[in-house]
């Protein structure tokens, strides 16, 4: 009431005048206005009351099993020299020795990637002080060795490459999927029939009848990758081979939850 009286008051409303005619458009816009809120606010309650009011949520659990067609085999140079140069020079002809000996195996140069390179003084406590006694030059390689679900016959022919070339740090292998998303996706699909079922079942037990989804969600995913540790200190110049590995299998898991609508 007050904003109508103040429309009047602010078009000077008088009656014969103009300002009538404007006050009486004012007035019919306002109304208008508040019509349009008012549906709007009815189709938005409406849209909010369409989700069903029985629902049942279930979770349940996909797990598909394969063998790991993917390695990546971590090895690494550690050099020493007097100034930061020699001991840089010496670890690049080292490390160059070594992916020269698995290029020959047949692992493609772009599946070898330096994965870590520092150079750094080592020092020794001399009279009270730090003294730098030479440099200590380090570099890891990883490399991508795929088929391994196949045969782990050029993966251990790797390993054995790089120790006797002269890698002296090899760090480990891991084992994991060259296409995890597809596993994911085969685990996602038996989780969500197992969902089903088990809906299915407990609504037919409650004397209900299981209707359509309403929401679906993706509660975890773990793939494990397994780290096979091989310390190298000391090993290389051809003195010592690296232990063969087992690929062995692992599991894929995801878990769903599933909302339906009962009836």
């Amino acid at each position: 009431m007050w904003a109508i009286n103040k429309i009047f008051m602010d078009t000077n409303f008088q009656m014969g005048d103009k300002p009538v005619l404007k006050a009486i458009a004012v007035l019919v816009a306002v109304f208008m206005a508040l019509a349009v809120v008012d549906k709007a606010y009815e189709v938005t309650k409406n849209f909010s009351s369409g989700k069903p009011e029985n629902t049942i949520s279930m979770s349940a659990d996909g797990k598909v099993t394969a063998s790991p067609d993917l390695a990546q085999v971590m090895v690494g140079v550690l050099t020493n020299g007097g100034t930061a140069k020699a001991a840089s020079d010496a670890n690049n002809k080292s490390i160059t020795q070594v992916t020269d000996a698995i290029k020959k195996l047949g692992v493609d140069a772009k599946d070898m990637i330096t994965s870590n390179l520092s150079v750094y003084p080592n020092y020794v406590y001399t009279n009270g002080k730090n003294e730098i006694n030479g440099y200590q030059a380090n570099q890891t390689l990883t490399i991508k060795v795929y088929g391994v679900d196949k045969s782990a016959e050029l993966l251990n022919k790797v390993l054995d490459a790089a120790v006797t070339s002269g890698s002296n740090q090899i760090q480990g292998v891991s084992l994991g999927f060259a296409d995890a998303d597809n596993l994911r996706q085969q685990a996602r699909t038996q989780a969500l029939q197992k969902a089903k079922q088990k809906a299915q079942e407990l609504a037919e037990q409650a004397g209900l009848r299981l209707g359509k989804v309403v929401s679906i969600s993706e509660g975890s995913y773990y793939a494990p990758v397994p780290m096979y540790g091989m310390e190298a200190k000391g090993m290389g110049g051809g003195g010592s081979s690296a232990p063969d590995i087992q690929t062995g299998s692992q599991d894929v898991t995801a878990t769903m939850t599933v909302v339906f609508e009962v009836k």
